[in-house]
Formats: structure tokens, sequence, C-alpha cells
């Protein structure tokens, strides 16, 4: 799809990966530094926003039309977090509040399990890779521990969620089934830690999808810690 190839290849959205050129980009979870003595702070699931206007500003929300494909199955509508949804932006939106907010009694193994479960099917994505994206945006180790230490707390406020401009012009230009979307999604993560003061951060991420009538549901390809056009414009 839009997500970019990783060592070892992928077959991400074959429909549209042919000429996006994507191979080589690196995917960091980007790390967000603040006055905190919780050391956990630091691995929160934040993605800085750009200072930059939007490259999404003005972005119609309404479905782009481009070429029709045979229609596929959905993958597995039994996630109870995102699952059985049909509409877009929606779905972006569940699976942003499910990725960027948490607090010290979140599974976060069942909280991932819960986002594969509504993987895209081939073509659109690919379950394995979808799962290292999540990775990426899981705290582990002893950052995890001080987090649940230090009971921090990330709350959202998500202030657009929207389709990326750019996404939808590359798709439209390569003949993307209806249903195909890269999204943009901006928000502000409050993040409070025993004894300390509340701290905002600004994110960002995007998050390529295929919903109805490209699949039966929505369902989700992958998620970069960055606007799509600030994480693969360049490829």
């Amino acid at each position: 799809m839009l997500t970019p190839a990783r060592s070892g290849g992928r077959r991400r959205w074959v429909l549209v990966a042919g000429g996006l050129g994507l191979a080589g980009l690196i995917v960091v979870t980007a790390v967000v530094a603040w006055s905190s003595k919780d050391p956990a702070a630091s691995h929160a699931l934040t993605t800085p926003a750009s200072g930059a206007p939007s490259a999404t500003a003005g972005v119609s929300r309404q479905s782009v039309s481009v070429s029709s494909s045979a229609l596929l199955p959905g993958g597995r509508p039994d996630s109870t977090l995102v699952g059985g949804q049909t509409d877009h932006l929606v779905f972006a939106r569940l699976v942003a509040q499910a990725l960027l907010a948490y607090d010290p009694s979140t599974d976060f193994t069942a909280r991932n399990q819960d986002l594969l479960n509504a993987a895209a099917p081939a073509p659109y994505g690919d379950e394995a890779r979808l799962a290292q994206d999540l990775t990426a945006l899981t705290p582990s180790g002893p950052a995890l521990d001080s987090m649940r230490k230090n009971r921090t707390t990330v709350t959202l406020d998500l202030t657009d969620v929207e389709v990326s401009v750019w996404a939808a012009n590359r798709l439209a230009g390569i003949g993307a089934s209806p249903g195909v979307y890269g999204i943009d999604v901006t928000g502000q993560q409050t993040i409070t830690t025993k004894g300390g003061p509340p701290t905002a951060v600004p994110v960002a991420l995007g998050i390529t999808v295929a919903c109805p009538p490209a699949t039966t549901f929505c369902t989700l390809d992958g998620v970069l810690p960055a606007h799509l056009q600030d994480a693969l414009g360049s490829k």
C-alpha cells in the first residue's frame, strides 16, 4: 500500500505499491522528552506534528473516486476496539485512540491482538508486517515497567482525522480500487505521571486502510508515526 517496504520485503497493497517507490524507508517511533522524572515518559507513543502547515489542510473527507476492482472478503470483524466499521474516518479515529491513549492497566498484548484482528486481507495488507508496525508503537521492557511504577496515564484529543490529499492523488493516479485510503491523524496527548503536572504533546499518525467496497468492512493495513506525505513523500 502506501506504507514503506522494510527489510525482508513486504507485499503491501499490490494494487498501489508499484508506483510509489517505497523501498528502504525505515520507520522509527518518535521520542518526545519532557520535564518528568518518569523515564517511561520518553517512550510514550507520541509523534510530534510538524510546525509547518498541514499537507492535508482542506482535504475532502469524501471517498476518492477511482477505478473499481473485484471485491475481496474483509479481514476479521471480531475486533472489540475497531472491528465491524464501514466508515474509513471513524475506523481511523478508533485505531488512533487505541494506539495513543493508555494507562498503567492497559494490556498492550491484548490491544495489539485486537488491532491485528482487524488486519487488512491480501492483497491489501500483510498481518505480519502490521504486527511490526504495532510493536514499534508499543512500550516495553524498562520503559513499560517505569510507566506502570510511576502511574503514567496518557489521554488523547484528536483534532483532525482526514483523507490525505497526497495519498489520494497517488492512489487515484494509479487506479486503486474504491475503499483504499491513506488517512492523516492529528491530535494532542496529555501525559500525567504520579506526582507530576500534566504535559501536552502534539501527535500525528498516518494510517492506511481498506474499507468498503474494497472489503466487507474496514480493515487496517499499517500505521506510521507521521502524516503520510511526511513519512513517504520523498519516496
